[in-house]
C-alpha cells in the first residue's frame, strides 16, 4: 500500500467518547497472492477506524459494513508475514499479523467438531482459514489419500498472534489417532503423514491457551484464528545449504516431501532473494511458507563427510559460510581452520533463526585437541550458538558442531559462518507500543543502545518520517550507551496525522551509517521464532 494511503486514516468529525481501536484478530488472517476477498476484524474497531499496512501490493478498502474490508493482493505481493495496524483520531492499536501465501484458499465451515462430520476437502493443495471460536472447539477436515501418499500440514496460529498452542492430529475414518504433531520452530505444528492405505483421513486441529492458564481444556474465542495449509503434492520445507549470496547464483538442494529425486537441484538468482534484516527469504516452487536463509558475501560451501575426527575435519577459511547436517545421533561435524598465535575468530551457527529444528552445540578445540570454549545458544531472540576465541598457539584449530541432545536426521541442518569478530552496536526499543501526541504537547520514546565492545564510535539517535508539525531533536548517545530518551514535540497547529515513524541510530562522523531500532512484537509470550518477531515501525497519532 502506498504511503499516501495514510491520508485515509484521518477522518472528518469524531464519535462521542471515541476510543482508540483495539484490533484483536483478522479473519481471514491472510490470503493467496493475486486474490481478492472480504476480511473482518475482531475487537474494538469502530466505523472511524481504518486499516494500514506497509506491505507492498496489499490494498485494504472498507466496504461500508461494520468491521469489514475488501482485501486485494497483487500477484507479486511478497509472500510471508506482514503487519496490519488499525488507527483512528484517538490512537492506534497494536498490530496484527497477516500472512500472504501461494495456495488456493477456503474458509472453515462449521459444524466440523465431530469425527463423523468433518468438513470434506475435495481438492488439494489448499489453505483453510479457520477459527477455534469457543472453549473445547476441535476442527476436523477430511481428505482422500492414496496408499503411500504423504500429506503435509503446516499450521499458522501462534505466528498470527493467536493466543494458542496448537495441536494437529491425523485420524482414520474410525477416529483412531494415527499421528500427532505439536511444536515446530514455534508453537505452530508442522505434520507429515504417509498414508498406509488408500482412503479418507481426518486432520484435526485444536489447542491450549497461550500463555498457559489453569484451565487445561482446549481453548477458543473469536480471536483464535488460524490458517491450515494442506498439500499432498511436492512440498519444499528447507534448502541445503540454507545460505545464499547476493553476488551471483546460489546452488542448493531442495528438501521436503513428495519431491522428485531428479529435480532437487535448484539455483537462486539475486532477484529471487528478498532481504529481511540480517537474513533473507526465498520461496521456491513447492514452498508452503517462505524459507529463511543466511546471506553470505561468498558462495556457501557444504561439509565433506566423513568429518567426525580432527584428521577428517573439513578445511575452511575465515569468511566462509558452510552448510552442514547432523545425519544421526553419533554425528559430529568438524571443520579445520589454520590460525597463528594471537589470531582472533568468531564462529556462529545459524539454525533455529532459520526455522530449522536443530539445537546446536558449538565447540572450539585447540591444536592440542583440548577444548577452548563451547556454546549452545545466546538468548531467546538469538537461540543459536556463537563463540569467539583467540589462538594461544600456531596450528590447526577445530570447530565442532553437534546436536545438544544427540539427535540427527535429514532435517538437522545448519549454516556455520566463520569470520573475524564482528561486534556491532545494538539498538532496540524496550516498548514499541503506539504513541499518541496532542497538538502543543510532547511525548517520549526510549531506545536502548549497546555499543560494540571496545568501540570508540560516537552515535546520535534520530527520528525519521515525522508528520508535519512534529519535531524531535537528535540526542547524543552516552559513550557507554544505555537507555536514551527522545522527545517528540507537536506544534500548537500540528494537523491530525496517523503514520509509522522510525528511531534510527547514526554515527556522528563519516562514513555515516545508520541502524533502525527494533522492538519485539511478541514480548514475554514469545516461544521460538517466526518470520516476523520484531519491527522497526513505531506508530504515531497526532490529535
Amino acid at each position: 500500500m502506498s504511503w499516501r494511503a495514510i491520508i485515509a486514516l484521518c477522518l472528518g468529525g469524531s464519535l462521542l467518547h471515541a476510543e482508540k481501536p483495539k484490533l484483536e484478530a483478522l479473519f481471514p488472517a491472510g490470503g493467496q497472492a493475486g486474490s481478492s476477498f472480504l476480511m473482518t476484524a475482531t475487537g474494538r474497531v469502530e466505523a472511524d477506524a481504518r486499516l494500514w499496512t506497509s506491505a507492498p501490493g496489499v490494498h485494504l478498502v472498507p466496504t461500508g459494513k461494520k468491521r469489514e474490508w475488501q482485501v486485494t493482493l497483487e500477484a507479486n505481493a511478497p509472500r510471508g508475514l506482514h503487519l496490519i495496524h488499525s488507527a483512528n483520531a484517538e490512537g492506534a492499536s497494536e498490530p496484527r499479523w497477516f500472512s500472504i501465501g501461494g495456495l488456493p484458499e477456503t474458509a472453515e465451515a462449521e459444524p466440523n467438531d465431530e469425527v463423523a462430520k468433518p468438513q470434506v476437502i475435495e481438492k488439494l493443495p489448499l489453505c483453510i482459514n479457520g477459527r477455534l471460536d469457543k472453549g473445547g472447539d476441535i476442527d476436523g477436515y477430511a481428505v482422500k489419500l492414496e496408499a503411500g501418499q504423504t500429506l503435509v500440514t503446516a499450521v499458522e496460529a501462534y505466528a498470527l498472534g493467536s493466543g494458542v498452542d496448537m495441536l494437529a492430529h491425523v485420524l482414520d475414518e474410525q477416529g483412531v489417532r494415527l499421528h500427532t504433531a505439536s511444536d515446530s520452530r514455534n508453537l505452530d505444528p508442522v505434520l507429515s503423514f504417509k498414508a498406509p492405505k488408500a482412503g479418507r483421513y481426518i486432520v484435526q486441529v485444536a489447542g491450549f491457551a497461550h500463555p498457559p492458564v489453569a484451565d487445561v481444556r482446549f481453548t477458543g474465542s473469536a480471536s483464535v484464528v488460524y490458517r491450515l495449509n494442506l498439500s499432498a503434492s511436492a512440498v519444499v520445507t528447507q534448502v541445503f545449504p540454507q545460505a545464499v549470496t547476493l553476488s551471483g547464483k546460489s546452488e542448493v538442494e531442495l528438501i521436503g516431501y513428495n519431491l522428485d529425486p531428479k529435480k532437487t537441484k535448484h539455483s537462486f538468482e539475486p532477484k529471487d532473494i528478498r532481504r529481511e534484516g540480517d537474513l533473507a527469504l526465498v520461496t521456491p516452487v513447492g514452498a508452503i511458507l517462505p524459507i529463511q536463509v543466511f546471506v553470505s558475501e561468498k558462495t556457501a560451501t557444504v561439509e565433506k563427510e566423513p568429518n567426525n575426527t580432527k584428521e577428517q575435519a573439513t578445511p575452511i577459511q575465515a569468511g566462509a559460510a558452510v552448510g552442514g547436517r547432523i545425519a544421526d545421533k553419533a554425528d559430529v561435524d568438524r571443520f579445520a581452520i589454520t590460525m597463528k598465535k594471537g589470531d582472533k575468530l568468531q564462529a556462529r551457527v545459524w539454525a533455529k533463526r532459520l526455522g530449522i529444528a536443530f539445537d546446536a552445540l558449538l565447540k572450539i578445540e585447540g591444536p592440542d585437541g583440548k577444548l577452548i570454549t563451547s556454546s549452545d545458544d545466546e538468548s531467546e531472540q538469538r537461540p543459536d550458538p556463537q563463540a569467539v576465541w583467540t589462538a594461544a598457539a600456531d596450528g590447526v584449530h577445530v570447530i565442532a558442531v553437534e546436536d545438544l541432545f544427540h539427535r540427527g536426521g535429514d532435517d538437522k541442518s545448519y549454516v556455520l559462518a566463520v569470520t573475524t569478530p564482528v561486534s556491532e552496536v545494538d539498538v532496540s526499543l524496550p516498548d514499541a507500543k503506539p504513541l499518541l501526541i496532542e497538538a502543543g504537547k510532547t511525548v517520549s520514546v526510549k531506545a536502548i543502545v549497546k555499543p560494540a565492545k571496545g568501540s570508540k564510535d560516537a552515535y546520535i539517535l534520530r527520528v525519521s518520517n515525522l508528520p508535519a508539525g512534529v519535531s524531535a531533536d537528535a540526542v547524543e548517545v552516552p559513550e557507554k550507551g544505555g537507555e536514551v530518551e527522545l522527545k517528540l514535540q507537536a506544534a500548537t497547529n500540528a494537523p491530525p496525522a496517523n503514520q509509522p515513524l522510525r528511531i534510527e541510530l547514526w554515527t556522528k562522523a563519516a562514513p555515516f551509517t545508520s541502524k533502525p531500532a527494533k522492538g519485539a512484537l511478541r514480548g514475554e509470550s514469545q516461544r521460538g521464532t517466526s518470520l516476523l518477531d520484531e519491527s522497526d515501525e513505531v506508530w504515531l497519532t497526532v490529535k
